[in-house]
């Protein structure tokens, strides 16, 4: 049966029958479902590969919405609404991105499924590529050649291309605040009724979502993109309370790149901006996908390794030294060569946030003063 794109074609896993709901009505008319002829056979009743149940859709939407009214962290809530889109949508991997406060770059903020780009790759800028051209045009669209599509780009860090690739805007008001993308492996062609479920999980989340994003502006660092002071401030004794809990180890570093005023004072504090924002893709790359990374401030930073003891910690921490000193740091001035120092911590019976902090703080002043571009755990 050929099926109108307007219209949601659904089976019904429990009268075997295949329903159309109307995705936009007109006069605001309600149009009832109508049903399709039914066989008694039942092999009827097993789902079609190209079809998804009632029950099914309906079941992962009020999933999303208990989530969502559920969740405590900001984490949860977007970690729910891409995982729901990535099922509804029988996609390999999903991606949720929010807009800057600047709006003009869209960062990362929850992921399902495989990345397409390796961690730390640069985030999307508003207008560039497929999702960002969704952002410009606030409307959504999928594409089933991505290669020959020319909204599609190629960049830097990429780590797979996707045989196909759909995306919806996420609206504050009249204004975008993010998009909601999801993407498949092989050539397995999207359609209007992906599109149309996209939609549905963009449109049912975007209250909370909003809340979120401002959310998130208000606990990131808006140069670097980490988490700023305060998100440490709240996370720090979640965590240290879960470990506990779940009895895994806990261990953090103090960063500070040496020499950093003589950056300010020679090339002047644009290029000091280039510095901090390059020192903190190259920690992203050297950490892993559950590390905390935050800008403590100026040029010190903080990473919390879970379930990390100190032996893994150290060699995080030795990964990230080796990444910052031997590889110059290209800026407007020219490239600079430059070090970090770190001081390294890991939680014990006695400590609490602040005095996990302070430990690794001290740890890092010897750092400092043994000569620095080095790694010094604390007693």
């Amino acid at each position: 049966m050929d099926v109108n794109p307007n219209w949601l074609e659904v089976l019904d896993t429990v009268s075997g029958g295949c329903h159309l709901f109307p995705m936009t009505g007109r006069r605001g008319n309600k149009i009832p479902p109508v049903p399709a002829r039914r066989s008694t056979d039942r092999r009827s009743r097993q789902i079609p590969p190209g079809r998804r149940s009632l029950t099914g859709v309906t079941v992962r939407l009020l999933e999303l919405g208990l989530q969502l009214r559920r969740a405590r962290a900001l984490e949860e809530t977007l970690q729910a609404v891409t995982r729901i889109a990535v099922e509804l949508t029988r996609s390999a991997q999903g991606t949720l991105r929010l807009l800057d406060e600047s709006g003009k770059r869209l960062l990362t903020s929850a992921r399902h499924g495989p990345s397409v780009h390796r961690r730390g790759a640069p985030p999307f800028r508003y207008g560039e590529g497929f999702i960002g051209w969704v952002v410009a045009h606030q409307r959504p669209a999928y594409t089933n050649h991505p290669g020959s599509d020319p909204r599609f780009v190629t960049r830097p860090g990429q780590v797979w291309t996707p045989g196909a690739v759909m995306a919806v805007p996420l609206l504050g008001g009249s204004d975008c605040i993010g998009v909601l993308s999801v993407s498949r492996r092989q050539r397995r062609s999207y359609g209007p009724l992906d599109l149309n479920l996209l939609k549905l999980v963009g449109q049912l989340s975007e209250p909370q979502l909003e809340i979120a994003r401002l959310k998130r502006l208000g606990e990131s660092d808006p140069l670097t993109l980490l988490h700023n002071r305060r998100h440490l401030d709240q996370r720090l004794p979640l965590e240290i309370q879960r470990a506990r809990r779940r009895r895994k180890p806990l261990a953090l570093a103090m960063l500070d790149i040496d020499h950093f005023k003589r950056v300010n004072d020679n090339h002047g504090h644009d290029v000091g901006d280039e510095v901090l924002c390059e020192f903190a893709d190259r920690l992203r790359r050297c950490s892993r996908a559950g590390d905390v990374l935050v800008r403590w401030g100026g040029e010190e930073f903080v990473a919390v390794f879970l379930d990390s003891d100190l032996e893994q910690a150290r060699q995080i921490a030795g990964r990230i030294l080796a990444a910052v000193g031997q590889v110059p740091f290209a800026s407007s001035a020219g490239m600079l060569s430059l070090t970090t120092s770190a001081g390294l911590a890991e939680l014990s019976d006695g400590d609490d946030a602040a005095r996990l902090l302070h430990r690794a703080d001290q740890a890092l002043y010897r750092a400092k003063n043994r000569g620095r571009n080095r790694v010094v755990v604390a007693r």
